[in-house]
């Protein structure tokens, strides 16, 4: 049984910390999409989530060209990435915009970048991991690392990423990086170390299409849609080694959906569903992850329309948003909010499409203020002090850190409103609290134990990092 069941657990000395006040992230749950007017100012909107699900307009902005194809929110919120399109063969515009309170955004810097990054991923709040896709050539990844006090954005690494790289993801715990290859159906894993520095460790032939690729919350599967290779039905299941990075198959993978040519997955919040949206017939449709991994079909499904008109699918706790990127036919085009039933089935809110103040959205990303905290540690070596670092947390209030030898679970304290994302967490070291910039730093000894890897996360009443996991080495 993949699943970690961890029982009801008051994590000691943790229950007395209390609430902090808002940071300069978005306070509020906030989506933000990118549109691309065919020949037109591509935009950028960020939208509120009010807690039926239902979604304001904050704001459209411009962004440096037309095309714009892929974002990403940093982990801690406070950044946006996106890159354009427009196949020029020689470079294209990646912009960076800063988040506001008010999920508003403000321009940074505009970064020339190789032809065509099609999809870029925070690695962590300045690492920035960009896609090169050609056509014609060699593919690659590339490493970038960002300084918003100058601003900057600064290659450091770039990678092979074989013949058609077009989608990259992120593993949750920050460690793993992996870049699709759709001309060798390949996928390739990058090990992202304490140090910036990286190395491809990995290499999976999959036999068809990995195409959106999406990671299971507690970092153990990988999904992708099989497009239309192999009769144009099918989903890739795989198995993710926390050791290494590396896939391997799961059990009757791969899958076969209801639509045509599978084209992303993604998965709910408590991974209990895989969500698969499909290019020729425009459906996303709802497929129910089982205990060894292995995914069945539940029948639940929505029509977005014409086909190649499902843009991007995102999951922000219990809702799913999915962009209509045309006005064909029906004469409308915007973001679609569902709430995401215990059956896997699919309930609109506010009975329609929502509208992003600009034509084509599509590109989703998702923010959501109770998880914050950024949490960063250097390599743990027994014997030795392992360094941490937390940014992100309320200015001058509490938080404590818990670890685990057991990987990741769901704890839910009494009364608290996030879950610990570890199977069996205990305290690490005192209760700390951050300085009037949300910031702390501290060390702790690491003890001689006889595991391979150790799981980290930070955690408060009504916020949570990021997972980070790394090798207890001696």
């Amino acid at each position: 049984m993949r699943r970690a069941s961890s029982r009801f657990l008051t994590v000691c000395g943790l229950t007395c910390l209390c609430a902090g006040s808002a940071l300069a992230q978005s306070s509020e749950p906030a989506v933000y999409i990118v549109t691309y007017p065919n020949g037109a100012q591509g935009k950028l909107s960020s939208m509120t989530i009010n807690p039926d699900g239902t979604l304001n307009l904050v704001g459209v902005y411009d962004t440096s060209d037309t095309g714009p194809q892929a974002i990403s929110l940093a982990p801690g919120g406070e950044y946006v990435a996106l890159s354009h399109g427009t196949a020029n063969n020689l470079n294209e515009k990646l912009d960076i915009f800063a988040v506001n309170s008010d999920a508003t955004t403000t321009f940074m810097l505009t970064k020339l970048v190789p032809d065509s990054p099609l999809d870029l991923v925070w690695i962590n709040d300045h690492l920035l991991a960009v896609a090169q896709t050609s056509v014609s050539g060699s593919n690659s990844v590339g490493i970038y690392t960002f300084d918003p006090g100058a601003p900057s954005l600064t290659e450091i690494a770039r990678h092979d990423a074989g013949r058609f790289c077009s989608n990259l993801a992120m593993h949750p715990h920050g460690r793993y990086l992996y870049a699709n290859d759709s001309t060798n159906n390949a996928i390739y894993t990058f090990e992202i170390f304490p140090d910036d520095t990286s190395a491809q460790v990995n290499t999976l032939f999959t036999g068809y299409y990995p195409l959106g690729m999406g990671i299971s919350h507690d970092g153990e599967l990988l999904y992708a849609g099989g497009g239309i290779s192999g009769g144009g039905h099918l989903v890739l299941g795989y198995a993710l080694n926390a050791l290494d990075g590396s896939l391997t198959g799961l059990p009757g993978q791969p899958y076969t959906s209801d639509g045509a040519s599978p084209k992303l997955v993604v998965t709910s919040s408590d991974d209990r569903y895989a969500f698969v949206g499909h290019g020729t017939d425009a459906t996303l449709r709802t497929m129910r992850i089982n205990n060894d991994g292995s995914l069945t079909s539940t029948g639940y499904q929505f029509d977005i329309g014409l086909q190649g008109t499902l843009g991007k699918v995102a999951v922000l706790d219990n809702l799913l948003f999915v962009t209509d990127n045309s006005t064909a036919i029906d004469g409308k085009s915007g973001i679609y909010s569902f709430t995401i039933e215990n059956d896997g089935s699919l309930v609109m809110n506010g009975g329609d499409l929502f509208s992003t103040g600009s034509s084509t959205p599509n590109s989703i990303a998702v923010w959501n203020p109770r998880q914050r905290m950024v949490l960063a540690v250097t390599d743990v070596i027994m014997g030795q002090q392992a360094g941490f670092r937390i940014t992100g947390a309320p200015p001058n209030d509490q938080f404590g850190l818990v670890y685990t030898l057991r990987g990741p679970g769901r704890v839910r304290p009494n009364g608290w409103q996030v879950t610990i994302d570890l199977a069996y967490p205990a305290q690490a070291g005192p209760i700390r609290r951050a300085d009037g910039n949300g910031v702390s730093a501290f060390t702790l000894p690491v003890p001689i134990r006889s595991v391979p890897l150790v799981w980290f996360q930070a955690v408060r009443p009504d916020a949570k990092s990021n997972v980070v996991v790394r090798p207890l080495t001696r």
